[in-house]
Formats: structure tokens, C-alpha cells, sequence
């Protein structure tokens, strides 16, 4: 789970639709390859798909070949998510549930925790990222609405891989 940093949908798409990646050099040592995800979900919970599920997308470090990203228009603070947005964030979550064999639910800024856990793997030990979106509060209010489904979180006892 994401959110953009943006206020609207085109402004994500103009930076997910380039293949190459252009002026995050801070994620640049990861490789060329643009950042990327399978979902947006804009304000007005429109939800558009951007990749297949079952293709891979540079969202998340050390998760990417295993996870269906979800990026919503928003940034948290000038552009909060949306009650509209939350919805479409369980529909969907529910609907790609029925699809595939999904396990966890994470947020972008969970995602550093699952180092240690068999389903992260990256190559570069030093190819880390720390982001807040899309941020507890937002995943209190996903996680409660598809609460019967038992997704995990993140593992609460991990520990890096050695």
C-alpha cells in the first residue's frame, strides 16, 4: 500500500509511464528501471490498473516479485486519502483476494520489517528506502475493513537474515 505524493492521477501516471527511471537518485544505485505499481486509486476512488497483477512492479524493495502495489493519490497531509479511496482500497484488496493466494497486507512504511522474512529478498543490503505513506492510520482503517479475511501484517518478531 502507497500513496503517491501527488494530487492527482495524471501526475502519478507521468511518473510511472516512462520505462527508465529519471531523477530519483536516491533509489538510482536499484538499477534503470522505473518505479512502478499495478494499481492507482485516484481521490475519487476511481481505480485504475496500470500493470497486470501477475506482472512485476518496482514498488517496494525486497517485495517486488512477490506483491501487487497499490498507489493512491495522496500525499497525507495536503492531499489526505479519501473516505472514497478507503473503499476502493477494500474492494479491491477483497476482489484480488478471491484471485490469488494472498497472505499480507503491508504499508510502504511497514515494509523495512519484513527484512528477516522468507519473502523478502534483495541482492543489495544497502538498496534500502524508508517512506511514511501510506502511513498507520490509513492502514488501521484498510486492515478494519477486510478484518475477516486475516491478512497478516508485518512479522512482529523478525529478525534480519544473516
Amino acid at each position: 500500500m502507497h500513496w503517491t505524493a501527488g494530487g492527482t492521477a495524471k501526475s502519478a501516471w507521468n511518473t510511472f509511464a516512462s520505462a527508465t527511471l529519471r531523477g530519483r537518485k536516491s533509489i538510482a544505485g536499484g538499477g534503470a528501471v522505473n518505479v512502478s505499481s499495478q494499481y492507482l486509486i485516484d481521490r475519487d476512488g476511481t481505480i485504475y490498473e496500470l500493470l497486470s497483477p501477475t506482472r512485476v512492479a518496482r514498488h517496494c524493495i525486497g517485495l517486488n516479485h512477490l506483491s501487487i502495489g497499490i498507489e493512491n493519490v495522496g500525499d497525507g497531509k495536503k492531499y489526505p486519502i479519501t473516505d472514497a479511496q478507503i473503499a476502493s482500497n477494500v474492494a479491491l484488496i477483497r476482489h484480488l483476494k478471491e484471485k490469488y493466494p494472498i497472505t499480507h497486507l503491508i504499508g510502504h512504511h511497514e515494509h523495512n520489517k519484513m527484512r528477516g522474512h522468507e519473502y523478502f529478498i534483495e541482492q543489495d543490503p544497502k538498496y534500502k528506502s524508508y517512506k511514511p505513506d501510506p502511513g498507520d492510520a490509513v492502514m488501521k482503517r484498510i486492515r478494519g475493513g477486510l478484518s475477516d479475511l486475516a491478512l497478516e501484517g508485518v512479522p512482529v518478531n523478525s529478525s534480519p537474515k544473516k
